[in-house]
Formats: C-alpha cells, sequence, structure tokens
C-alpha cells in the first residue's frame, strides 16, 4: 500500500472538531463528479496539488459546512492511497449523518471528464485503502457504492459495476504483475528513523505496506514518527518452495533474484533478474547459504523459508555481513 498522510500531501488543518466512529459496516466507493485534471495521469507531482484544492473546496463550500476534506482516503491514478479524514473519524461525504458514521468514504480521482475511467494501478489502490480501513479501521467486510441508500449518480457507471463484481483486483493481483511479498507477521529486523523520514518512504524502502509497519510497531499516529525511534520492518512471507527449483518461472523468482543481486551474492548477472530460475541462480543461492552455512543448513541451492529471508534481510541492510 502506498499510503500519503495529510502532512505528505500538505493537508491544511481541520476548522472544526472531528467526530470519532469505531467499527463500521464497511466502505462506500465513490468519485468526484466533475473534471478531473488528465494531466494528473502522466504527472504524479500534481496529485498532491488535486487533494489541496479539493479540501480548499470542500471547507469553502457554504451548502455542506464541512470541517475538511469530505473523504477519508482518495486514491490517484498512479495507485497512490492519500489520507482525507483518515482512521477512526467520521466522514462527511455518504449523503447525511448517520451514512457517513457508518461507511467509510474512499473515493478515486475520477470524474465526468478529464480522468473517466479507473486505471489498473487505481483500482489497487482502491482495493488497498478497503484493506486497510479493515486492518486498522474497524470496518465491515461491506464494499458499496455512494448511490448504495442515497439518490446519487456516485460513483459513475464503471466504477459501480467493478464494485457489484465485488470490487476485485485488475488480473487478481499487483497493478504491474510483481506480488508484493507479504508480512509473515514476524520482524525482519529495526531500522532506526532519520530525520526527513516518514512511514510510506519507510514503507518503499523496505518493500512493505504502511498498514504492515503500523500493525507490527502499535503506531498511533501516522504523522508521529521520531528520529532516533526503532522500528521493527514486517518479514516477507514465504511463497513457497516450488517458486525456486531449477526451471520454474514465477514473479516470486524474479523477486529472490533481485534480493540476492541487492546483497550480491554469487556470480553477476548478465542479463537478468528474470521470472525464471536458471542454473546462475541456483549458484547464487548457493552463495548465500554458504555464507551462513551455520544458519541455513546445506548449501544445496535450494531457497526455502530461512533463504528467503536471509535473502532479503541482506539485501536491505537487515543483517550483517
Amino acid at each position: 500500500m502506498k499510503l500519503v498522510s495529510r502532512s505528505e500531501w500538505g493537508a491544511a488543518a481541520p476548522t472544526g472538531s472531528y467526530t470519532r466512529i469505531g467499527a463500521t459496516r464497511g466502505v462506500k466507493i465513490h468519485y468526484e463528479g466533475s473534471a478531473v485534471p488528465g494531466g494528473l495521469l502522466g504527472d504524479h507531482g500534481r496529485c498532491a496539488g488535486h487533494m489541496r484544492d479539493i479540501q480548499r473546496s470542500h471547507i469553502n463550500d457554504p451548502k455542506e459546512d464541512w470541517i475538511d476534506i469530505a473523504y477519508s482516503f482518495m486514491v490517484c491514478p498512479h495507485g497512490y492511497v492519500f489520507e482525507g479524514r483518515g482512521l477512526g473519524r467520521r466522514n462527511g461525504a455518504n449523503g447525511n449523518p448517520a451514512l457517513n458514521g457508518a461507511h467509510y468514504a474512499v473515493c478515486s480521482m475520477v470524474g465526468t471528464s478529464g480522468i473517466t475511467s479507473p486505471t489498473d494501478a487505481m483500482l489497487d489502490g482502491l482495493v488497498d485503502a478497503i484493506e486497510y480501513c479493515r486492518a486498522q479501521g474497524g470496518a465491515g467486510g461491506e464494499v458499496r457504492g455512494h448511490k448504495d441508500g442515497y439518490p446519487t449518480s456516485c460513483p459513475g457507471d464503471e466504477l459501480y459495476a467493478w464494485v457489484q463484481r465485488g470490487a476485485p483486483r485488475p488480473g487478481g493481483g499487483g497493478g504491474d504483475g510483481t506480488p508484493d511479498p507479504q508480512p509473515s507477521g514476524d520482524s525482519a529486523g529495526v531500522y532506526t528513523v532519520q530525520s526527513g523520514d516518514t512511514l510510506s518512504a519507510i514503507a518503499g524502502c523496505f518493500e512493505t505496506g504502511v498498514a504492515q509497519l503500523v500493525a507490527l510497531n502499535g503506531i498511533a499516529n501516522l504523522d508521529q514518527i521520531q528520529v532516533g525511534q526503532q522500528l521493527q520492518i514486517p518479514a516477507p512471507q514465504f511463497p513457497g518452495r516450488e517458486h525456486f527449483v531449477l526451471g520454474a518461472h514465477s514473479p516470486y523468482a524474479k523477486q529472490l533474484q533481485t534480493w540476492l543481486q541487492a546483497g550480491g551474492w554469487g556470480p553477476p548477472y548478465r542479463v537478468g533478474p528474470s521470472e525464471d530460475m536458471e542454473q546462475l541462480d541456483l549458484r547464487k543461492v548457493q552463495a548465500l547459504q554458504e555464507y551462513y552455512v551455520g544458519d541455513l543448513g546445506p548449501a544445496d541451492g535450494l531457497a526455502g523459508p530461512l533463504t528467503w529471508l536471509y535473502a532479503y534481510q541482506t539485501a536491505h541492510g537487515l543483517r550483517g555481513r
């Protein structure tokens, strides 16, 4: 999940106090329902400014009396999830106070002109936001459109059809076809927060999600990490030995090869990494196993759970040599 906190997109302070909420029935999907600048598609740098524009227009809307951007989260065409009101706070977007407290409101940067269809990355981001609301915000299993229970055309025909299909990820996986290593729930090591760090940047560096960092470290406020603070880094879940035998073809193979290359194990690639496990890849695995033979056992070139973890740790500076 590529989460952008309020401080990272430059949110203004709310003009009043939020109403706190506990568990919700689920999430409602929205679209902007107006023109969305087409230039956002080719320039992610403009998405934060678009968030600020929306917040400003909401706060200044005399009819709604909003204290802040109305949505819980917004998702840009590049799949980044921008924190709006966030978790545990009643949104202002679902139609009335009762509806606002019953579901989180997640809005895509799609409208009636400019950007009129969601990108695959955006759909991935919407699913990330839904899962985040469930994991960290007490959201139930419902995924509905804004129009469910309120007279509106939102979230538009295309997004509503996606909701009706069960809000699936495009292609059944990540937007670029490469699986994100899933945390096992254990720690892979400790990172000390540096000046200028944000949770989203740390998550990106360690190929994990903000939600996983938050859960493992018990972080209550996304905007309040301190220089010198030590964070546990989630360990990636092992996907299975079948992905790493000679001749296997899998995006997990490419992930392992990338880590082995970053760690400097074995002979260098002339071409690669790739999704195919070849003899050179087994030699690189073997080099890692030989170095840590006391931990990893026989250096047979076959990657098991501990070899997978050590490859990740050495690639990311979490295990010394």
